[in-house]
């Protein structure tokens, strides 16, 4: 079976927890709830709450235990793309290949969706905590590292850094790394690992999680910054030529040398996985999904 299909199967999974888990449709207040729904439920590639349930295989648990824990990342990541849009950010169009949910609901709407997913990743952080008997160190371990890796030490930090410097092409390397580390970077290695700080998992392979998890966002961030420019539109799903000026791997290295990149962080974000003891063959297949993705 090839990772597309396998990426499919999962996708269709998490996308049925992912629903049970938000606002009922027509719940009141009915109108911001139908722009929760419509924020997460527009046809994405889940693939951070997939790596979630497979990291926790990796580390040789069962993923089903985790799944509120899987759910929350994604409404993460939702909730950083509603605000990214936004028009005092990136100012996009499309996103996933309909409106942006501040063109569908208003920009208001918009920002309090974004707000209400982000509180209800919380929720489900602890909820998943107690359902697996975690003890009040390890829940208070897995809300620190999402509030981490959301606040101004990881994606805020990120995006910050990105607008601070918005119309220079002329960036260091450093500046360019932190930029990506953070806006893509930090909620991959949140997803690797928030499973396994809630079940207990030792700490050894956390941070070999983390090792892949940290190299993968940034070559899936650098592929993203290449699609951005030779994408097709249709096919990505959004709007594609935002980032012309703004510093990337491409803007600042250019198309190949991105590429080289990429490939290099995926090749060490492989490595990693090899002393895990427990099934690492879909992390590892994602890990080359990545590098050749066309979306």
């Amino acid at each position: 079976m090839n990772i597309a299909t396998v990426l499919e199967q999962e996708r269709r999974q998490v996308e049925q927890e992912l629903e049970r888990h938000l606002p009922d449709e027509g719940e009141y207040p009915e109108r911001i709830h139908e722009a929760i729904r419509y924020a997460v439920l527009n046809g994405g590639k889940r693939l951070r709450p997939i790596i979630t349930l497979a990291a926790a295989r990796a580390l040789g648990h069962d993923g089903a235990k985790i799944v509120k824990a899987a759910c929350s990342v994604e409404y993460v990541h939702c909730c950083s793309l509603v605000l990214d849009d936004l028009p005092s950010m990136d100012d996009a169009m499309t996103r996933r290949g309909r409106p942006t949910t501040h063109r569908a609901f208003g920009v208001a709407t918009g920002i309090l969706s974004a707000d209400a997913l982000l509180m209800h990743a919380f929720k489900l952080v602890a909820d998943n905590g107690v359902d697996v008997g975690a003890d009040g160190r390890r829940v208070a371990t897995a809300v620190r590292d999402l509030a981490t890796a959301v606040g101004s030490y990881g994606m805020v930090g990120g995006q910050h850094v990105d607008l601070e410097i918005a119309g220079r092409r002329s960036v260091d390397t450093e500046t360019l790394e932190y930029i990506q580390a953070r806006k893509t970077g930090t909620l991959f290695v949140l997803a690797a690992t928030l499973g396994g700080t809630l079940l207990g998992a030792a700490p050894e392979g956390l941070e070999r999680l983390r090792q892949y998890a940290g190299s993968l966002g940034l070559a899936y961030q650098i592929v993203d910054d290449i699609l951005d420019a030779e994408g097709d539109p249709d096919e990505v799903g959004k709007d594609i030529g935002k980032d012309v000026d703004k510093a990337t791997f491409v803007t600042v290295y250019g198309v190949e040398a991105a590429r080289t990149s990429a490939s290099g962080l995926i090749s060490r974000a492989r490595e990693a996985l090899a002393v895990l003891d427990g099934d690492t063959a879909l992390l590892d297949d994602i890990a080359v999904y990545c590098l050749n993705r066309s979306r």
